[in-house]
């Protein structure tokens, strides 16, 4: 009975988390001009409907500054199937250390189109390091994650020009949405 409180109806609840940000994917306008009305979220991408019913990937853990988050990724796809593109939706919640409330850091899609993938096997998650991303669409990033990333930012770009260190793994300034950036 615990457990299924905590999935359903807890303010970091996975089952909670996943319908709220797929309802901000979804009334999103960049989303909507690129997906149409009827966006679906999913688990894994898959032909198989087992596949794409599997749990929701996330993990939660303890920041730096001792918070605890939650960090979560599913796919998203046009339900007609009229769009070229599929979305990798990437999302961070964090408790607040003054108010204990959970509250989002980011909801972000990356967009992939599907001729640069294997369609007919569906098989996405293992070609996203060998694939590049055709665009993302920020639908939600807070002020607080922002001055996080431009302070990261500032420190690789520090480090990144001193002997012998090395800037992160792409380049990309939302490299620091990979928690393993986030304690050096």
């Amino acid at each position: 009975m615990y457990t299924l409180y905590d999935n359903l109806f807890a303010e970091n609840g996975v089952t909670r988390v996943y319908n709220q940000s797929l309802d901000l994917v979804r009334a999103n306008p960049q989303v909507k001009e690129l997906f149409g009305p009827s966006v679906s979220g999913f688990g894994e991408p898959s032909h198989s409907q087992r596949q794409r019913h599997r749990a929701i990937a996330h993990r939660t853990f303890e920041d730096s500054k001792g918070r605890e988050r939650l960090t979560m990724q599913y796919y998203i796809k046009d339900s007609h199937k009229h769009s070229p593109y599929m979305g990798v939706v990437k999302v961070d919640i964090a408790k607040s250390a003054f108010t204990g409330e959970w509250g989002y850091n980011y909801v972000v899609v990356d967009l992939y189109k599907m001729d640069s993938m294997n369609e007919q096997t569906g098989v996405l998650h293992d070609q996203l390091g060998n694939v590049d991303a055709a665009g993302r669409i920020e639908v939600l990033v807070t002020d607080e994650f922002a001055g996080e990333v431009r302070a990261f930012e500032h420190k690789r770009r520090n480090k990144k020009f001193a002997v012998g260190a090395k800037g992160s793994s792409d380049g990309s300034w939302f490299s620091v949405l990979n928690p393993t950036n986030w304690r050096n």
